[in-house]
């Protein structure tokens, strides 16, 4: 897959990522204090792991040719991450029938 083929893919990954966030966001809190807590954690840590991505792919879009393919495996890697990290979440919050960022 060429470069730019990857990138653009990357970056449509990222707007179905990005708006399963807002998803996330929109929910109705839970009712305690702990839970809550969790819930503010957890997308924190996915807007992390979304922006260390966004970084990712910055760099990788700057490389040489000879530096294209370590970054091409880092932002498969972060990105395989993150799905984890967000089905996991949509797990905990909407239970296995509702989890799942595809």
């Amino acid at each position: 897959m060429a470069r730019q083929e990857f990138l653009s893919e990357m970056e449509a990954k990222l707007t179905v990522f990005d708006a399963k966030m807002a998803q996330l966001a929109e929910k109705p809190k839970p009712k305690g204090e702990r839970a809550a807590l969790e819930r503010q954690k957890t997308y924190y840590f996915l807007k992390a792991q979304r922006d260390e991505l966004r970084e990712q792919l910055r760099q990788a879009e700057a490389a040489s040719e000879d530096g294209w393919n370590r970054f091409k495996v880092s932002v498969e890697r972060v990105y395989g991450d993150m799905v984890r990290s967000m089905d996991e979440a949509c797990n905990r919050i909407d239970g296995p029938e509702e989890a799942g960022l595809y």
